[in-house]
C-alpha cells in the first residue's frame, strides 16, 4: 500500500479533523459531538406534562400545573443553560446547521425513551420573511436529522401566516396573546403527531401549534425540544397571568 492510500485509510478511519461542537478543540469520533471538558446539563428531572427541568420532587412544575395545554405530552433533551445556549444560538442565528445533527442526536435518546406511537414528525414554522433571510428553518432542520434516524417521515403540517413581534422579551400572557392566530394547519395531519422545535420557553408557541393541529384533526399531539428553559420560581405576576388566561 502506497503511503498516500495508507493515510487516506488512516484519516477515515481515525480523522484529525473532527472538533468539538462547544469549544472547537480537537477530538476523537464520539456521539454528540462535545469533548469531555464541554458537558450540557441532561433533563432528567422533567415535569410530566411540559417537560422542563422541575425544581420540586412532585410531578409538575409550577410553571404548566395550572394552565391548560394543548400538546398531549412534551420532553426536552437538555436545559437551556451554559452550553446549550450558545448551541441554540450558532444553529438559529448563526448559520451552524451542522449542529442539528449533534442536537437530534440528544432528541433521538429523549425520543427512545418515551412510549410514545407517532405515525409521523412535523415541526414549528417560521415566517416566510424570516426564512428568506436566515435561509432555514432550525426546528425543520431538527426534525428532518431526526426523522432520518427513525421510521418517522417528517411532514409539514403546519405554516406561519401572521407576523408578530419578537418573542424574547415578552412575559407568558404577551406571548400567548402574541400567537394567537398565527399558525395554520396545512394538510390533515395524523392522530398522532411529534411537534419538534429547538427550545421551550414559556411553551406558548408549541401551544398554539398543537391547538392548530389539533383543529385540524390531530387527536394526540407530543412535543419535542432540544432545551428547555428550567423551571423558576412561582411568582406573584405568573399567578396573575395564569389566573387571567384560564377566564
Amino acid at each position: 500500500m502506497n503511503r498516500s492510500l495508507k493515510n487516506e485509510l488512516i484519516q477515515l478511519l481515525f480523522p484529525s479533523d473532527i472538533k468539538c461542537i462547544v469549544c472547537g478543540k480537537e477530538i476523537s469520533p464520539k456521539r454528540y459531538g462535545l469533548c469531555s471538558d464541554c458537558k450540557l446539563s441532561l433533563n432528567d428531572n422533567f415535569c410530566v406534562r411540559c417537560g422542563r427541568h422541575k425544581v420540586g420532587i412532585g410531578d409538575y412544575c409550577c410553571e404548566c400545573s395550572e394552565m391548560p395545554l394543548y400538546f398531549d405530552e412534551a420532553r426536552s433533551a437538555v436545559d437551556y443553560d451554559g452550553n446549550a445556549v450558545d448551541i441554540v444560538r450558532r444553529l438559529k442565528y448563526g448559520n451552524a446547521r451542522y449542529l442539528a445533527e449533534p442536537m437530534s442526536e440528544y432528541m433521538l435518546d429523549v425520543l427512545l425513551m418515551s412510549d410514545w406511537q407517532a405515525k409521523c414528525i412535523t415541526f414549528v414554522p417560521t415566517e416566510r420573511s424570516r426564512l428568506r433571510k436566515r435561509g432555514y428553518n432550525q426546528a425543520e432542520l431538527l426534525a428532518k436529522s431526526l426523522s432520518a434516524r427513525i421510521d418517522l417521515q417528517c411532514v409539514t403540517f403546519l405554516e406561519k401566516v401572521k407576523k408578530t413581534v419578537n418573542q424574547a422579551k415578552l412575559d407568558r400572557s404577551a406571548r400567548m396573546e402574541n400567537l394567537k392566530g398565527s399558525f395554520a394547519a396545512v394538510g390533515k395531519p395524523p392522530d398522532h403527531i411529534i411537534l419538534i422545535d429547538d427550545v421551550m420557553t414559556t411553551g406558548s408557541t408549541l401551544n398554539e401549534c398543537a391547538k392548530t393541529l389539533k383543529k385540524a384533526g390531530a387527536k394526540i399531539v407530543y412535543a419535542l425540544t432540544f432545551a428547555s428553559v428550567p423551571e423558576r420560581p412561582f411568582l406573584d405576576n405568573d399567578a396573575q397571568n395564569i389566573a387571567e388566561f384560564r377566564r
